[in-house]
């Protein structure tokens, strides 16, 4: 089965079409939406969607991050593997999907979705963050990472309780990168479609991110 964990931020206009999605799949699944402190109305949409499809539902009173909302659904996750959907339609879920069936398919620990081997319509600026953060992730751990930010990262159930995340926010990709890495999991990369948002349409990471995913990448190399 997959576990698919939905960490969600006041996504009132989106939440609904990105769990229909993923009702669509054509996978044995079990889906976890954490509901991160929106003050909109994203948890009424997911509890109207939860009572209808047996979707389960977290939702945490404070917002403190991407990180955080992970944690919480990796504590009741049941599926023999896991993957993270995040609730912007940034990502299409039919791909999480391919991956899935590419894991289980070969001896390796975890697969990532790589957005960039293909040219999507992204900003200069946003592409080039991505890129500098997946060079300094090859150079610290020593392995080619093409897309380290990507939100698509699958791994065994017992893989990702082996990581011990600690993380908060969005540097939390960087920390699981990290520790992927250091405990030399067998990793595969696979190309992945994308469709970037811009900040009107409700994207919320900024450069201060990308500065804390650099000291993450860092700070886990030495320790755990």
């Amino acid at each position: 089965m997959l576990s698919i964990i939905v960490p969600v931020y006041n996504e009132e206009k989106t939440i609904i079409r990105v769990l229909n999605k993923i009702l669509d799949l054509d996978v044995n699944k079990e889906i976890i939406v954490v509901n991160d402190g929106s003050t909109d109305n994203t948890q009424r949409r997911v509890d109207e969607m939860a009572r209808e499809s047996g979707i389960k539902s977290i939702s945490l009173d404070l917002n403190r991050g991407k990180g955080n909302a992970v944690r919480e659904g990796l504590k009741v996750v049941q599926g023999e593997i896991v993957a993270i959907q995040d609730a912007d339609l940034e990502y299409n879920p039919d791909d999480m999907v391919m991956l899935f069936n590419i894991l289980k398919s070969k001896d390796v620990d975890v697969i990532y979705g790589d957005r960039f081997s293909f040219d999507y319509e992204t900003p200069i600026w946003h592409k080039m963050g991505n890129k500098c953060l997946s060079i300094f992730s090859s150079l610290f751990y020593f392995c080619w990472v093409k897309d380290m930010e990507t939100c698509y990262k699958l791994m065994y159930r017992e893989n990702w309780l082996s990581l011990e995340l600690k993380s908060e926010g969005f540097e939390v990709e960087a920390e699981i990168t990290a520790k992927v890495l250091r405990n030399k999991f067998k990793f595969y990369q696979h190309s992945i479609s994308y469709r970037f948002r811009n900040y009107r349409e409700g994207k919320k990471i900024s450069y201060k991110d990308g500065l804390r995913s650099i000291y993450a990448l860092f700070k886990y190399r030495f320790q755990y």
